[in-house]
């Protein structure tokens, strides 16, 4: 486990839980991102649980497409799973958005549960992600 102000990487058997919290502000390489890439250099996983629930991103409409981007960069190579509140959907759709441009396979979801079962294979619970994109 590796701990940050305001993140968290958790690796927990083929997946590495990010959890991000506090507030969010425009950094040319986030802290997490670089983090994740040293840890999971070290730790072989191929799935990405990344819950932002407790995050609240200050960011404007330039800074929010440029996270999206950083983040998509670094998650394109993991089966990824974004959990996010209603109010946060708009920087997670686009962050979903520029994984799948570069090949990457994500979904977002409301609770973290539906996410790890979606990790794990079942796509029953893919209403969740449904659920967070009609909110």
């Amino acid at each position: 486990m590796y701990t940050e102000d305001g993140f968290e990487l958790r690796p927990i058997g083929d997946t590495m839980e990010i959890y991000a919290s506090g507030e969010q502000f425009h950094e040319t390489r986030p802290p997490v991102i670089a983090a994740f890439q040293a840890l999971t250099s070290r730790v072989p996983v191929t799935k990405v649980l990344c819950d932002v629930r407790l995050a609240a991103y200050i960011l404007d409409p330039t800074e929010l497409e440029m996270r999206a981007r950083t983040t998509a960069r670094a998650l394109a190579g993991y089966r990824t799973a974004l959990v996010c509140l209603a109010n946060q959907h708009e920087l997670m759709e686009r962050t979903a958005g520029n994984i799948r441009s570069q090949g990457g396979t994500v979904e977002l979801f409301s609770s973290k549960g539906a996410a790890r079962e979606w990790l794990s294979g079942k796509d029953d619970c893919r209403s969740d992600a449904k659920a967070v994109s009609a909110v």
